[in-house]
């Protein structure tokens, strides 16, 4: 199974992490995400490869930044 980790900048409450979840949870690939406030991280568990351009765009259209991906 495929891991991504995003960090991810501008998320300030419960409904910012349920935001991100649900933009990162309508791509193509992706089994599971797990978002995490405190670190501003997303965890992503993917089914296929999926390129770090398409995370990041999901996040920004939901309104966040993403500073890396790893």
């Amino acid at each position: 199974m495929l891991k991504k980790r995003a960090i991810i900048e501008g998320m300030s409450c419960n409904h910012c992490v349920k935001r991100v979840e649900n933009a990162l949870k309508e791509l193509e690939g992706v089994q599971d995400v797990k978002v995490n406030l405190k670190k501003k991280t997303a965890d992503i568990k993917l089914t296929a490869d999926l390129s770090s351009e398409k995370i990041k765009q999901a996040v920004e259209e939901a309104g966040y930044e993403v500073i890396e991906i790893s």
